[in-house]
């Protein structure tokens, strides 16, 4: 069984986390590969940063781009700048 980990997102973080899920830009399957790779970043804060958010995300919606519907890449051309910038 594998221990619980639990990670702390600073507020900012945690704010842009939120407005992305409830956006609609992460997808539960994309929301739990985002969570995933918080596991796999080297703390030196000790908390997750909205940098960290911004990047890990950025990184999981271009790995999903394939499967994104055309209305839903012409709304992240659209925000992407203003949310991940």
């Amino acid at each position: 069984m594998k221990p619980t980990v639990i990670l702390e997102l600073d507020p900012s973080a945690s704010a842009l986390l939120d407005l992305l899920v409830e956006l609609g830009h992460l997808d539960e399957e994309m929301l739990e590969t985002v969570n995933d790779r918080f596991l796999d970043l080297p703390l030196v804060s000790g908390a997750i940063t909205i940098d960290d958010v911004r990047r890990v995300v950025a990184a999981v919606v271009f790995e999903n781009l394939d499967k994104l519907d055309d209305e839903f890449r012409r709304m992240l051309e659209t925000e992407w700048g203003l949310l991940l910038y």
